[in-house]
């Protein structure tokens, strides 16, 4: 009989989190599940009792899947307060509310300030709503929010303001203000990022635009006393690294980020940088951060001569601390718990084992929330630690391990009579090169050479293989989440993780010693920026090779079952004699290369003409496949207005929609003009899908333009321009340019583009589509006259009053109309009359606003539309 496994706590979480699993596949009641809990542990006491282990153990992991099933059913889901729907959208309403979370300036152009807030009470017409209400608020400087003097021009008019325009609000602060609340909503694409849902977990219903000239702060404060202290601990330290003069403006946003997790002055360019280098796990306040400081603590209090029950006490209490200021988040409380868990064992004298810390904390975590195990942090944080705690180690201890505790007490020969003959003829092999050396170095000095050379090769092959190996195990998610391969994170985490320890040390000392004594602070902040600089140097080398940009779609069912298979035969290899460890290895390193290399065919139905309107809100994006299944993708989305976050609509919202579709590369992109909710998303469609061509018709020499030309030039795209009377033959499609004309003038100056439109009529068989861009009255009587007969009609800027004219619609005469259109936004779009002149025409039409993203399959002879996520 085999003794019980030495990981009981692993095997426990891993059987609870199945149980959480199965309840999406296995429709039960939470009896059902409760009373086959309850039945399976009386049957595995009935076996411990007749001294049968393994059934004992059997029913005892059967009756954890019950448990965490029944506990992922019978978890009550978290209702949230919603304001009344007449309280909604395009009325301001009065709102009273306290500060819940301190507010945060972002970065981007223009001067905005993030707050979440719990309103008091919210009031329109004088009725009052005053039950509690999260909102998530984003407070702008403005003199005008909106102008309203015609159609186009009724965009956001923010201005930037100076810093004493948006007073920093904290925890407690009660205000007062006035704007329009809306709920929030995920962009209606597959593969779309649920922003709703991250909201909801943070208790956020409702969001609002609150310009600071129509915000007020009221007298008192509201909240708990614990809240306070953290508000007022957090922002003092956070001032001391902005305003004490110890970095860089550069720097301070990386130390906040890394040291007190507050990553809103982050750009986006410094947090790709380190997601393509694979190490972004340092920018962020995670469990590696907590490990770190911790042992710094722990090797202090030690030193200090502090016994070791005070030396773990003081280590714990200092973690908690340190999660408290860092906004208690989920990473940061799993490392705790497994820290905690690993000291107390240490006083206990019990097996110390890292895989039933790990399993500890992921039992805690999923019986508080069991719905954490789909979260993609938590699957990341447990799949790096069973990399390291259930792979690397057993393989450590095969290969370096009993090797470097050799190097103890060199100079002891009566050390190596208990010892292993390999180690201790290691032992002696060491002891001849160092006398050796001693002719020249002296013998101290030798040894000391000796046993420090040996250790550092041991540390660099140790540091070498757990990264790799966690690598390997996060091939998958790494591909399923953030679509990357990762490939360059091994040469950077051995180049930037023996840094991170001095990076985060010092930057702490620094701040600490800030409060006391600044030349001594300003000490030891420049040792952590040099660890910084050194670190950004090797990234930026990094992240130059373009293997750091390759980007992949969605992960299958075969890629996920080898991922698994590669990770679960390792993980049983390891603990086998040495050549089946190596073989598992082996099977590992296979597996994860077959995930971050293999690419299924994208999904699309020969012999038909797809033309999908991807929902990028208040803006224009087309996926045409061609009936030989070449891809095309006409614009991009983009953000409206002047201010301008750091939110991408190409990488953020298009890409995902083309992941899913399992596209990774595109043949053509098509700009049909250089508006910024048509222009903003295709400069990182073009870095992440590499197209072949890139199609313009006459724009302006924007900014925004040049930018587009330098990305097509990076990633090798030629550039087409098309005119009006170009006709090209592409996948088994006629494409006709209906606009603009060849001698059309435009201006840079020039506020509206709509009518630099390229307008395609694209042909296959005896069904065809007009993609008219964003044109207006103007140039559509000009394309009403080129026969532009279409079954489809991509409705011109968005149903504004401005286009779809009488003209347009019975030159084309279509069945089938689609606009694309932000949700509830700010212009009125689509227009009542344009939606009454298509009814009248018969057209069916559909909006991206209410079905989300829309695909129409034209077969050559007629049109089918497809609702893909309603």
């Amino acid at each position: 009989m085999k003794s019980p496994s030495r990981a009981p706590l692993a095997l426990s979480a891993a059987a609870f989190a199945c149980g959480i699993w199965l309840t999406g596949h296995l429709q039960c009641a939470p009896a059902t599940w409760g009373w086959a809990g309850a039945a399976l542990a009386l049957c595995a006491f009935a076996a411990l009792a007749i001294k049968s282990l393994r059934p004992a153990q059997a029913a005892a992991v059967l009756a954890l899947v019950c448990v965490g099933a029944f506990a992922r059913v019978a978890t009550p889901i978290k209702s949230l307060t919603l304001p009344p729907s007449e309280m909604l959208n395009d009325k301001h309403a009065v709102v009273v509310a306290h500060v819940t979370n301190d507010g945060v300036f972002l970065a981007g152009t223009g001067k905005r300030q993030r707050v979440d807030l719990e309103a008091e009470s919210i009031e329109l017409n004088g009725v009052k709503f005053t039950r509690p209400v999260g909102i998530r608020a984003a407070l702008y400087f403005s003199e005008d929010h909106r102008s309203d003097s015609d159609d186009d021009a009724a965009k956001d008019g923010v201005k930037d303001g100076s810093a004493q325009d948006l007073p920093p609000l904290h925890y407690g602060d009660r205000v007062a203000f006035e704007a329009k609340l809306h709920l929030p909503r995920n962009f209606g694409n597959p593969g779309a990022f649920d922003y709703e849902g991250y909201l909801h977990g943070l208790g956020i219903s409702t969001l609002a635009s609150v310009s600071t000239k129509n915000t007020k702060l009221l007298p008192g404060t509201t909240g708990s006393r614990l809240g306070f202290w953290r508000s007022a601990i957090r922002s003092s330290i956070l001032s001391h690294i902005r305003n004490s003069g110890l970095w860089s403006q550069e720097d301070v946003a990386l130390f906040s980020a890394m040291i007190v997790g507050d990553d809103s002055l982050l750009l986006r360019n410094v947090r790709e940088e380190f997601q393509q280098t694979g190490v972004y796990h340092l920018l962020v306040v995670s469990g590696m951060n907590v490990g770190i400081l911790a042992f710094t603590v722990f090797w202090l209090a030690r030193r200090l001569r502090l016994p070791e029950w005070a030396a773990s006490l003081v280590t714990i209490a200092l973690s908690v601390f340190y999660a408290y200021i860092a906004n208690l988040g989920v990473p940061i409380v799993r490392a705790v718990l497994m820290l905690s868990l690993f000291l107390l064992a240490r006083l206990l004298y019990r097996d110390r084992n890292g895989m039933n810390a790990t399993g500890f904390a992921a039992l805690v975590v999923l019986a508080v929330s069991p719905a954490a195990l789909f979260d993609a942090g938590f699957q990341l944080t447990f799949l790096a630690l069973l990399a390291i705690t259930g792979i690397s180690v057993p393989v450590l201890d095969k290969t370096s391990t009993p090797y470097r505790q050799a190097l103890r007490h060199l100079d002891s020969t009566g050390y190596d009579l208990g010892l292993e003959p390999r180690l201790a003829q290691f032992r002696l092999d060491l002891r001849l090169i160092a006398s050796r050396l001693s002719r020249f170095l002296g013998t101290r000095f030798a040894r000391i050479v000796v046993s420090t050379t040996v250790a550092g090769v041991f540390a660099l092959y140790e540091l070498f293989l757990v990264s790799s190996i966690t690598q390997a195990v996060l091939a998958l998610p790494m591909r399923a989440y953030f679509h990357r391969a990762a490939i360059l994170g091994l040469p950077a985490n051995m180049l930037v993780l023996p840094l991170a320890g001095i990076m985060l040390n010092c930057g702490v000392i620094a701040i600490a010693l800030s409060y006391l004594s600044h030349p001594l602070a300003k000490l030891a902040a420049w040792v952590a920026a040099a660890a910084l600089h050194w670190t950004l140097a090797c990234l930026h080398v990094l992240s130059q090779f373009h293997i750091s940009q390759w980007r992949m779609p969605d992960s299958t069912p075969i890629l996920f079952l080898t991922a698994v298979a590669g990770i679960a035969l390792v993980f049983i290899a390891v603990r086998r004699r040495r050549v089946v460890a190596f073989a598992g290895l082996a099977a590992l390193f296979v597996s994860s290369f077959i995930v971050i290399s293999y690419r299924s065919a994208p999904k699309f139905e020969p012999g038909k003409l797809e033309i999908t309107a991807i929902d990028v809100g208040q803006g224009d994006s087309l996926l045409v496949i061609s009936p030989e299944g070449r891809t095309m993708l006409i614009d991009g989305g983009g953000s409206i207005g002047p201010v301008h976050g750091e939110f991408d609509f190409g990488e953020d919202v298009v890409a995902p929609y083309l992941w899913w579709r399992g596209i990774g590369h595109l043949d053509v992109v098509v700009l049909t003009h250089a508006d910024s909710d048509h222009i903003g998303g295709l400069p990182r469609v073009i870095q992440d899908f590499h197209p072949d061509e890139l199609w313009l018709g006459i724009n302006p020499l924007t900014q925004p333009m040049q930018h587009l030309y330098e990305m097509a030039a990076e990633n090798h795209t030629a550039i087409i321009k098309h005119v009006a009377g170009d006709e090209i033959t592409w996948g088994g499609t006629n494409i006709r340019v209906l606009s603009p004309p060849a001698d059309w003038q435009t201006s840079v100056t020039e506020k509206n583009k709509n009518n630099d439109s390229l307008t395609l009529l694209v042909h296959y068989k005896d069904s065809s589509a007009l993609l008219a861009g964003d044109l207006e009255k103007k140039m559509e009587q000009l394309v009403a006259t080129e026969s532009p007969a279409a079954n489809l009609l991509k409705v011109a800027h968005h149903g504004s009053a401005t286009s779809t004219t009488p003209e347009l619609l019975a030159a084309v005469h279509p069945q089938f109309a689609v606009i694309s259109v932000g949700y509830e936004n700010s212009f009125g779009h689509p227009r009542r009359d344009v939606l009454e002149r298509l009814q009248e025409n018969k057209v069916r039409t559909y909006r991206t606003d209410m079905f989300g993203a829309v695909t129409f399959l034209l077969d050559g002879k007629q049109v089918q539309a497809e609702v893909l996520q309603h």
